[in-house]
């Protein structure tokens, strides 16, 4: 395994984990009824879960910027 591929499957673990940090939080928040956290949470969730349908996109084989995997 090359530098790269460890790079990128390190990548999509820690985008994993955070994805569901995230939830578990914002529905903590929620519960909590602490809104503006349920926001900010939400708002982090939204981005990596972004960032992890990119990743899905590239080890699709397609570009940065296409929005489905065929």
């Amino acid at each position: 395994m090359n530098f790269e591929q460890q790079f990128l499957g390190d990548l999509s673990e820690w985008l994993d984990l955070q994805v569901s940090l995230m939830a578990k939080a914002e529905k903590l928040a929620h519960d909590e009824g602490e809104h503006d956290a349920e926001i900010r949470y939400e708002s982090r969730l939204e981005a990596y879960q972004h960032l992890r349908h990119k990743m899905e996109l590239y080890k699709a084989g397609k570009g940065f910027h296409e929005e489905t995997i065929v």
